[in-house]
């Protein structure tokens, strides 16, 4: 069947007001976070593919997402990128709804509207969004989680060391970043909205420490199974892998102790400590980091 831009191959009415959990790449997908969250769960509950993009050239620039040729079993195999629906029916438990949303490069407003349609059609309840951005973090100390739940009430393990509220960023973003509000306002549903915070200084393909810290916290939601996570035993010692002396580069080594300062002054006393500033040298360290990998991004 068709739903706006998507073509899906399962009955919407055979799914008891799932709840929906998404992704958006390359977006707040630093470190391959949301990926790995959703791909993990998705394993867990034997999730199928259910449907994509019918046509994905209209939403994507394949110079830029790259076609890929494949050989499977001596035949080459081509895969387009695409965003993609994967579902699983939970016994008893919530059914789920997978959305690996690939970032449009045009045609954002079709975009959102289709998975608007999507999620509407399959009567989801609680559209879920999960990723991970670069943050002035120190490896060594606990990742943060923020993000924001509206219309219904977390558990109270939930909230834990996750900071709930209104986000105050201000800056670039993406059009698909509008897509949990449009949910709550235009359709009615629970939303709720969960990004990890990353060091700034560690570029890792694959962040396993930031996708445990996820998984964790949806584990408080869901009860999902946490002796089926393997990133959770990944993540123990990934960051603690990660050798930064003052021999080595001393300016990193000065960062990570100054993040830990602000780091450690934040959760004592947030409202009564001073702000602790980073030296002209560090900013400057950090700008570069920032520029390197934004030229980084850009090639991709």
């Amino acid at each position: 069947m068709q739903i706006r831009d998507f073509e899906i191959n399962a009955d919407p009415g055979s799914f008891d007001s799932p709840h929906c959990i998404v992704t958006l790449r390359p977006w707040v997908n630093v470190g391959n976070v949301g990926r790995i969250v959703v791909n993990r769960l998705g394993r867990i509950y034997d999730a199928k593919k259910i449907g994509q993009l019918a046509r994905p050239g209209k939403f994507y620039d394949h110079t830029r997402y790259r076609p890929r040729i494949k050989m499977r079993r001596g035949e080459r195999t081509f895969r387009i990128p695409n965003t993609e629906v994967t579902a699983a029916r939970v016994p008893d438990g919530r059914d789920l709804i997978f959305i690996k949303m690939l970032e449009p490069h045009a045609w954002s407003e079709d975009f959102n509207e289709s998975i608007l349609e999507l999620v509407q059609t399959f009567n989801v309840e609680r559209y879920v969004l999960v990723g991970s951005m670069y943050d002035s973090v120190p490896h060594t100390r606990p990742l943060k989680v923020t993000g924001s739940a509206r219309g219904w009430e977390p558990p109270r393990t939930f909230k834990h060391g996750v900071r709930l509220g209104r986000s105050r960023y201000e800056g670039p973003t993406s059009m698909v970043s509008q897509l949990t509000e449009l949910a709550r306002t235009q359709l009615g549903l629970e939303t709720l909205s969960m990004i990890v915070h990353l060091p700034l200084y560690l570029k890792l393909d694959n962040d396993y420490v930031g996708a445990s810290r996820v998984l964790s916290v949806l584990s408080e939601v869901y009860d999902v199974p946490t002796d089926r996570m393997p990133e959770m035993r990944m993540g123990e010692t990934q960051y603690s892998q990660v050798q930064i002396s003052n021999s080595d580069n001393p300016r990193l080594a000065q960062l990570v102790a100054r993040l830990e300062l602000e780091y450690d002054a934040e959760e004592a006393e947030p409202a009564e400590e001073e702000e602790i500033e980073l030296s002209p040298e560090l900013e400057e360290f950090l700008q570069d980091l920032s520029r390197g990998w934004e030229d980084e991004e850009g090639r991709r």
